[in-house]
């Protein structure tokens, strides 16, 4: 008996019951670990969250809306997933957690798909294969962390494409529309809800090259297109109704005028880059199973002519160009295409492949950026923590001969123990290269599941100079003597301040945050960062509005803009305020 002859069995794929075991627990591992400690990441998840907080606030769950913004860049399915989680736990007052949930099952969905296909296609061994690699792809790992669509839309991907290739099996042309054509049309339906046109790309491109490729059209027929399409009306055309309703041609207009032209034909805010990007950053967003992407790519090409390899090809391929070709790029948008990979490198590992010829120096090539990406990422918790201590500072200063910031964090005692297990990720994958098999792979998997557990639940929470809208709502979480403390920032408008301090918090200038406290002198709290702070102040001088500072300034690292950043929180001299 080999030693992955367990993972053989009478469950779903062929799997055996202790192999989906197994491919389960690694998937809540490696993907649930740090939802609830990791603060509001700004900018994308934080906009998510207040838009789905409003929702539940105001009761209007047609219409999205970032405060007094609109919010129509995607269909509203996400909001309510996000909703159902929040509602669970506390509604308005959910943790921020409670909105995560959601995106963690949906990763695990699609981990767990993945495997199916995977051994579909491969066999036992090359189904667990995938289903771990996906789980521990860096990629997958951060979107199933994190209050957005993106892992919502790789689950409804992964599914109608399981379905896709049932559907390709079959040895009717036109079935029942049931099991698989239902599976395949519900999912593209929810997908639509979720992020609008995307999953229809992906599955299509799909399609349309299976078809050219085979010189054939079974397949659509299989698909069932009348009653599908139907199917995926029925599912959005009530909420696209009641959104034009009220309001009129705005969403379609934004939806498709800005959001999806404007992605297409230019770097949607300021994330333009050429062709090569995706290929680039594929091998950070599926480390480690970017590894054995040259294998794969070798794999793929020698079996080209294999009707199951022929599906994964044009599940990959197609999309991927697509999104090389896209104007604004980022590097969770080849994400949908990872599952295809996962299964050919799973293949690889369950078959032993060895590339020859000239694919042995691509495979060669992504070895060494494997080293490289594997050292880059165990730097991160370590650096980070010299970073935000204090220790770090003077050592960039040396290096770059540019001043920097030196935070005043606790050192966090956890971040060289993260590094260390990256460096045994690294050594398990030497290990692992040395013979190609699934068993020697799940010590490279075991090591990553860990780095992610300790990075993402104790060393990223604690490093304090990320987070400026955590520490500014402890700030005004600790003023008691008001039962309503209206807040005013200036020079700071992240989105996790909004969600963190409620959704009238006025994200204006100096002049407004001035009046706020002339307003309310009592309860009022003004926020201003270092660019904006003497602009405030002789504001409020000019305008006879007194003013007094409360504590020391908040310094941190503003990610999103690449900069530093320094608030300090302003109350009136009449004020009731005072710390607790």
């Amino acid at each position: 008996m080999t030693a992955t002859a367990w993972m053989a069995g009478d469950g779903p794929g062929g799997l055996s019951w202790r192999a989906w075991l197994l491919v389960l627990l690694i998937a809540v591992a490696a993907l649930f670990p740090g939802i609830t400690a990791i603060p509001v990441m700004d900018r994308d998840e934080g906009r998510y969250l207040q838009a789905t907080k409003q929702m539940m606030e105001t009761g209007d769950y047609v219409d999205i809306r970032l405060q007094e913004a609109t919010r129509y860049g995607y269909p509203a399915g996400t909001y309510w997933v996000k909703a159902a989680g929040a509602h669970l736990f506390g509604g308005v007052d959910a943790p921020v957690w409670a909105y995560r949930l959601p995106s963690f099952v949906a990763g695990v969905i699609a981990v767990l798909a993945t495997a199916w296909i995977g051994a579909r296609i491969g066999g036992p061994a090359a189904g667990v294969a995938a289903g771990l690699l996906l789980a521990t792809s860096l990629v997958v790992a951060v979107e199933s962390r994190t209050a957005r669509s993106d892992a919502l839309l790789l689950a409804t991907v992964v599914v109608a494409q399981a379905a896709l290739y049932r559907l390709t099996k079959l040895s009717e042309d036109r079935p029942a529309f049931w099991g698989a054509p239902l599976v395949f049309w519900l999912a593209h339906g929810v997908g639509v809800l979720i992020k609008g046109p995307l999953i229809t790309l992906v599955v299509g491109l799909t399609i349309v090259a299976l078809c050219l490729w085979r010189r054939d059209r079974v397949l659509l027929r299989r698909l069932r297109f009348l009653p599908g399409i139907g199917l995926t009306l029925a599912l959005v055309l009530p909420w696209l109704t009641a959104i034009t309703m009220k309001v009129g041609s705005a969403y379609i207009e934004e939806a498709i005028g800005r959001s999806l032209m404007g992605k297409v034909a230019t770097g949607d805010r300021a994330h333009g880059a050429p062709p090569g990007y995706h290929l680039v950053a594929l091998f950070v967003a599926f480390w480690p199973g970017a590894l054995l992407a040259g294998a794969a790519a070798a794999l793929a090409w020698t079996r080209r002519r294999e009707d199951d390899i022929r599906f994964l090809i044009c599940w990959f391929v197609p999309t991927f160009l697509v999104f090389e070709v896209v104007a604004t790029k980022l590097p969770h948008y080849t994400m949908p295409t990872y599952p295809a990979l996962a299964v050919m490198v799973g293949m690889v590992l369950s078959t032993g492949f060895r590339p020859e010829g000239r694919w042995r120096w691509a495979h060669r090539v992504t070895v060494g950026l494997f080293v490289v990406v594997t050292l880059a990422l165990t730097l991160v918790p370590t650096v980070g923590a010299m970073i935000s201590s204090g220790w770090g500072s003077s050592l960039i200063h040396t290096l770059t001969g540019r001043e920097f910031p030196r935070y005043t964090g606790d050192w966090v005692d956890t971040a060289p123990w993260a590094s260390l297990v990256g460096l045994v990720a690294l050594a398990a994958g030497y290990w692992t290269l040395r013979r190609l098999a699934v068993e020697r792979s799940l010590v490279l998997v075991g090591s990553v599941v860990i780095f992610f557990g300790v990075t993402f639940h104790t060393v990223l929470p604690a490093l304090d100079m990320l987070w400026p809208s955590r520490a500014l709502a402890h700030a005004v979480g600790g003023l008691s003597g008001c039962e309503h403390k209206p807040v005013a920032i200036t020079g700071y408008a992240e989105p996790s301040a909004v969600f963190y301090l409620g959704t009238d918090t006025g994200l204006g200038d100096p002049a407004d945050a001035v009046e706020l406290l002339r307003a309310n002198p009592e309860c009022g709290i003004a926020v201003t960062a270092d660019r904006d702070e003497q602009k405030f102040l002789a504001v409020a001088a000019a305008a006879g509005v007194g003013v007094k500072q409360l504590g020391g300034p908040i310094s941190a690292f503003n990610y999103t803009r690449g900069k530093p950043v320094r608030l300090t929180v302003f109350l009136a001299d009449g004020t009731k305020l005072h710390p607790e």
